[in-house]
């Protein structure tokens, strides 16, 4: 599944942006006054920005046990280890309201828990073992709480003269709280019932067209950003952040729900470029 839908050069690709979007998350909503902070932050863009360079060099097309593969796996695993670490002090800090960041500790834990998977992943790819899949209940606990963070996100860097879009997103919000729900109770269901039967199949479709729903709004409310048509307190990275990681979602779902399989092959795991 994993190495038709997404390559493992893929996967480093994604994750490494993701991660250094993250770091540049970390710097714009830290105050000018937490100068130590903010050189960590910057110093952890530039070297997600050179392992990003680096994976230049590895063969598109390299396995787990390619030695190309292990060796960049583990030039990684320091870096993206050292940033799970600042990020959790950050938020220790921000709990007890000792440091000035203008991020919640809920936030935090979904940026944590994203770095949490890359180093699960990592933990194979060093040792040049294949990566094993997420099961669906765990893919779900993960990227249904990054769907309804990015919902809640994007409600909140509205102005609030944009009602319209608040409702929307308010709806949105409605709806991933209730997958939450139902995919606890799904996973309750896993102690009598094998993986895959048909309700929590059903469930995956479920929860991808929604997916692919909000995202095509987001895709139109990020135009309305670019003509300065929509009133906010965001960054256009801040706000196309939301489709890679939306598409990644999408791709690991078509493999339990095929019908996805479609919108999975037409969505990019790359991040636009912020020029």
């Amino acid at each position: 599944m994993a190495k038709q839908m997404i390559t493992l050069w893929e996967e480093h690709l994604f994750w490494l942006e993701v991660l250094q979007d993250h770091a540049y998350f970390i710097r714009d909503n830290l105050s000018p006054a937490e100068t130590e902070y903010v050189k960590v932050a910057e110093r952890y863009i530039q070297k997600f920005g050179g392992l990003i360079e680096q994976l230049n060099s590895v063969p598109r097309g390299a396995g787990p046990g390619d030695e190309a593969m292990i060796r960049f796996s583990r030039d990684v695993w320091p870096v993206a280890k050292g940033y799970f670490e600042f990020e959790g002090m950050l938020q220790s800090l921000r709990i007890d309201n000792k440091v000035n960041l203008n991020l919640s500790p809920t936030y935090l834990n979904g940026t944590l828990a994203e770095n949490q998977e890359y180093l699960r992943f990592l933990g194979f790819l060093v040792e040049g073992k294949e990566p094993e899949p997420l099961h669906l209940v765990e893919l779900m606990d993960l990227w249904l709480e990054d769907q309804l963070g990015h919902a809640l996100l994007f409600q909140n860097m509205l102005d609030p003269i944009e009602i319209g879009a608040n409702r929307r997103a308010e709806a949105y919000i409605d709806q991933y709280q209730v997958f939450i729900i139902q995919n606890r109770h799904l996973k309750g269901y896993l102690r009598f019932k094998q993986p895959g039967f048909a309700r929590q199949r059903e469930f995956a479709l479920e929860v991808g067209q929604t997916t692919l729903e909000m995202s095509q709004y987001i895709s139109g409310m990020v135009e309305k950003y670019k003509k300065k048509k929509l009133l906010n307190k965001t960054t256009l990275r801040f706000l196309e952040h939301h489709f890679p990681e939306t598409c990644y979602f999408i791709k690991r779902l078509s493999y339990f729900s095929p019908k996805l399989k479609e919108a999975a092959g037409q969505c990019s795991l790359k991040r636009a470029s912020y020029l």
